[in-house]
């Protein structure tokens, strides 16, 4: 091109493939760790959510202890013909879900009057699940052997479970569960198709005698581990943790992050 006697070159170069591809390269990494940190950082949020609302069940668990001289009982009926009665809430009969604004804790949760759910959780499971015939627990596991009943004193029985533990009565608070994260497969086998929303956090041995736990009789798991392989627990001095998974169970279980944190006893479960 000539403009005022002065030749132009123009140059009619432009990107390569290779130059092209590797922008996209670059472009693809970036959005790509945009994404991982927004979810990680959506994932921190709903296990700081899920923390508080530890706190509250243990701040409303230690009120009611106050007024009744014990935690509330995880299952006070569980053994008899009824069944009827959880600690997160009531059911009319033992085809029903349990509904959560008729639970023993709801006086002590503030003007909420329900348990709030895990965020986290959703992920997992649906109102219109088989069998999610405990979702008002928020999905959220009692310490039912060493806390909600008195197993370690009466032994696995009626009488036993009518009662929670008196808050003297545990001896090492710091190191004892109270609540945390739970789950539950099912169906019960080696394929589960889904979890549901679980109110038991089970120790890993059965206790039925009182002051020991079966050497033998590994319980299912239900601690759930679903902050990023972590999960929240609630001590019974009130403190908040994150704990990992420590000791797995059978296959289908891990796969659904199922299992115990520490050691593979009931040391963090046991009162005493």
């Amino acid at each position: 091109m000539s403009k005022n006697g002065i030749t132009y070159k123009i140059s009619k170069k432009g990107f390569t493939l290779i130059e092209l591809l590797v922008v996209i390269a670059i472009i693809g990494i970036l959005a790509g760790m945009i994404l991982s940190a927004l979810i990680s950082a959506r994932e921190n949020s709903r296990r700081a959510h899920c923390s508080n609302n530890l706190r509250q069940l243990y701040l409303a668990n230690t009120m009611y202890a106050d007024e009744h001289g014990y935690y509330v009982p995880a299952a006070p009926d569980i053994l008899s013909s009824s069944n009827l009665k959880r600690w997160h809430g009531t059911r009319k009969n033992v085809n029903s879900p349990f509904d959560g604004s008729q639970g023993p804790l709801v006086p002590y949760l503030g003007n909420c009057h329900k348990i709030r759910a895990c965020l986290s959780f959703q992920n997992f499971s649906s109102k219109s699940s088989e069998s999610a015939f405990e979702a008002s627990c928020g999905g959220y596991g009692y310490n039912d052997s060493g806390v909600g009943s008195r197993v370690y004193v009466d032994g696995y029985n009626s009488a036993a479970m009518a009662q929670g533990m008196p808050p003297s009565a545990i001896k090492n608070p710091s190191s004892t569960v109270m609540f945390c994260d739970a789950a539950l497969t099912q169906p019960y086998g080696n394929k589960p198709k889904y979890l549901i929303e679980y109110s038991f956090a089970h120790a890993y041995h059965w206790v039925f005698e009182a002051g020991k736990e079966s050497g033998t009789r590994v319980q299912y798991p239900s601690i759930h581990f679903r902050h990023n392989g972590r999960a929240n627990v609630v001590w019974c001095d009130g403190h908040v943790s994150s704990e990992p998974l420590a000791t797995k169970a059978e296959k289908w279980f891990t796969e659904w992050n199922l299992g115990w944190f520490g050691p593979s006893d009931n040391s963090l479960f046991d009162p005493y």
